[in-house]
């Protein structure tokens, strides 16, 4: 019997003996096109053909090399020598029933997640071994993929016969999947280290075992024999070793859930972390998505289908504080729908903000969470029906290759791209009219993956009327604008503009343009038909300015520029 092997035309055989049942072919591959994560090249695949006789087996592989980086403590990801910031989302299972997941489903979730800007799908450890179409949606389109264990929040006995099973399950799926170029890297657990040693375990457990085991011996041993030359991280959180807190920020990857759960996401700027796994801020579904699952009358945040589609504890109630001093108080469900929405996105786009600002010390981001499996408020990105909120938005504008962001005093020029970022930073000091009250230019170069912070000039920074006044940064295409003091406290105007919507495509091209100053303008065309969506939103545009928006599907024009649908915070 002839075994033979054949990849990107190289060729060979071994001739197995009478007798013989294993053989080992090794083919090496003179300078092949390397494949490449999302932003840094091509996916370039290979068909491999194994065959046996009149039988064949193939797969299309990638040749690429990837390295965990934990010089002084850190957490860097390198894929082909290539430090990789990580712009990433948790992935939990899309359905409660995962047979109902297709191929054209998870096609459309991975395009959304690549339109966000997202190079990275850390699968959680309290859900599933996705399927084959998924990995190999990962494969075709770039996505890097971080596999969780499943081990998720508890503790796990290590004693026959669970442990021969967790074994056996690990090294089926290590060897099912190990030949994924996509796939980066193998998690020991979720949150069980921490677990173990600071959510009380220890006292209720007494001697029991609890999972260490399997996470600190058996796994890594199966990594090792089966896929070694993928890295192995323990758990998340954890800083590197069993002996030291799993939840320092200045050592291996952090959860952070003191915001959400206590604090207001203003902490975020508190952390220095190297490298954030988890952490997340709720908001509710799209309207369509929550009125196709409740008929509530009237519908209330308290209402009882509302409540049921919390499952947080004290969730609505975090929902409220989370607004803090950012968010007017609401008066209407319409108000709270919008105003929760909005903070959720705000608190998110804060904390990238911060953390990218780090770079290189901080080297990604993966935030809780991507999607969701069923119509509930949550942290999702794209809720249970598969429709963006506003969230999903302020991800694809933090998580772009280029961002401006205000951070202690300074701007900071964000450029994750592969070229250099030069140009004129324009300072600007503005009333809410839009005049110019102060004005400085500085000239900037930002290399390739690389951050430049500028101080902002105190002619700039320091403002005359907080509530009158805000700071705007431009660089090219690119602006930022920052309030110098929280939306109640800002002398808003009532909102003023005119609008246009006419026939375009597929839909309608809706434009506003504003004769006041209207804060974090957006469109929900759900709410008029459940089919149609929009293509941008949460813009700011100061008096003059004008944009112009695509909606999908055929909502009632003169509906669509009016409350409750055009919203912003000044309406």
């Amino acid at each position: 019997m002839t075994v033979t092997a054949s990849v990107a035309g190289i060729e060979h055989e071994v001739r197995l003996a009478p007798g013989e049942n294993e053989a080992v072919l090794t083919l090496q591959v003179p300078d092949p096109e390397l494949w490449w994560p999302r932003g840094y090249g091509e996916q370039t695949r290979y068909e491999l053909v194994v065959g046996l006789g009149e039988e064949t087996w193939s797969r299309r592989i990638g040749f690429r090399d990837v390295h965990l980086d934990r010089t002084d403590e850190a957490f860097t990801l390198a894929v082909n020598g290539v430090p990789v910031f990580v712009r990433g989302v948790n992935w939990i299972p899309d359905d409660c029933f995962p047979a109902r997941v297709t191929r054209e489903r998870l096609a459309e979730r991975f395009g959304q997640a690549l339109a966000a800007n997202v190079n990275l799908l850390r699968v959680w450890g309290g859900g599933l071994y996705e399927s084959e179409d998924f990995y190999d949606l990962a494969d075709e389109l770039g996505l890097l993929v971080w596999q969780d264990f499943p081990f998720a929040c508890a503790a796990y006995p290590e004693e026959e016969p669970f442990a021969a099973e967790v074994e056996a399950e690990a090294r089926e799926n290590v060897t099912r999947l190990a030949w994924r170029p996509s796939l980066i890297l193998w998690c020991g657990n979720n949150e069980n280290i921490e677990g173990h040693a600071d959510w009380g375990w220890q006292e209720e457990l007494g001697e029991r075992t609890w999972g260490a085991g399997f996470y600190y011996d058996l796994l890594p041993s199966v990594v090792a024999e089966l896929d070694p030359t993928r890295p192995y991280w323990p758990g998340s959180p954890y800083s590197g070793r069993p002996d030291l807190p799993p939840r320092d920020p200045e050592r291996g990857t952090v959860h952070i859930w003191d915001v959400w759960n206590r604090e207001d996401y203003t902490r975020y700027a508190a952390y220095r972390p190297r490298f954030v796994a988890e952490f997340g801020f709720q908001g509710p579904p799209a309207y369509a998505t929550l009125r196709g699952a409740v008929s509530d009358d009237p519908l209330t945040p308290s209402s009882p289908g509302v409540l049921h589609h919390q499952k947080a504890a004290d969730g609505n109630a975090k929902l409220l504080r989370g607004l803090g001093d950012h968010l007017p108080r609401p008066e209407t469900f319409d108000d709270w729908h919008y105003l929760t929405q909005l903070n959720q996105a705000r608190a998110m786009a804060f904390g990238i903000e911060r953390f990218r600002a780090l770079a290189p010390y901080c080297m990604g981001t993966i935030v809780w969470q991507l999607n969701d499996c069923w119509p509930v408020t949550s942290w999702a990105a794209i809720d249970g029906q598969g429709r963006r909120k506003p969230l999903w938005y302020a991800l694809r504008r933090v998580y772009a290759d280029r961002l401006l962001t205000v951070q202690d005093g300074a701007v900071a020029v964000v450029n994750d791209s592969a070229e250099p970022w030069a140009g004129e930073l324009e300072l600007l000091r503005l009333g809410l009219t839009g005049e110019p009250l102060a004005k400085e230019t500085v000239r900037v170069e930002v290399a390739p993956r690389s951050v430049a912070r500028i101080p902002i000039p105190e002619g700039v920074a320091t403002p005359g009327n907080p509530a009158a006044e805000l700071l705007a940064a431009r660089l090219g295409e690119h602006r930022v604008l920052e309030f110098f003091a929280e939306d109640p406290e800002v002398d808003f105007p009532v909102a003023a503009y005119e609008t246009e919507v006419i026939p375009s495509g597929d839909g309608l091209d809706v434009t506003i343009t504003a004769r006041t100053v209207l804060r974090d303008l957006a469109l929900f065309p759900d709410r008029l038909d459940p089919a149609s969506s929009v293509d941008d939103m949460l813009l700011t545009l100061l008096p003059g300015e004008s944009v112009t928006l695509h909606v999908t599907g055929s909502p009632d024009p003169a509906a669509l520029v009016a409350r409750p649908v055009l919203r912003c915070v000044n309406d």
